[in-house]
């Protein structure tokens, strides 16, 4: 079952400015890539890095998050890394009223 948890104000995530939330055990990290707001596990599973320190990044035809200690790359939309064996949870971000929401399950 999913649950529709806020996350908080979708003007504090920038392109520049993701931002972490905590829901029960897990940290959340939250992006905004060219005006599309996606969310992945904050730790990166190879050395658990913090992902909001990496950076979106072009790469392959397509955009990734960059951890920000080894370079491994995350599909935003679906938590594959481009290295086998290192995929992370990745989680729909909706936006109502200004408020962005993150179904966690």
């Amino acid at each position: 079952m999913q649950n529709k948890v806020r996350a908080g104000s979708a003007a504090r995530v920038t392109p520049e400015t993701p931002m972490v939330f905590e829901w029960q055990d897990r940290q959340i990290a939250v992006f905004n890539i060219e005006g599309r707001f996606c969310a992945l596990d904050n730790l990166c599973p190879h050395k658990e890095a913090p992902l909001v320190d990496g950076k979106p990044v072009f790469e392959a035809g397509q955009m990734w998050v960059s951890c920000p200690w080894h370079r491994f790359l995350f599909d935003p939309a679906t938590g594959r890394c481009d290295r086998s064996g290192f995929d992370t949870r990745a989680y729909p971000v909706t936006i109502e009223a200004g408020e962005l929401y993150v179904w966690v399950c």
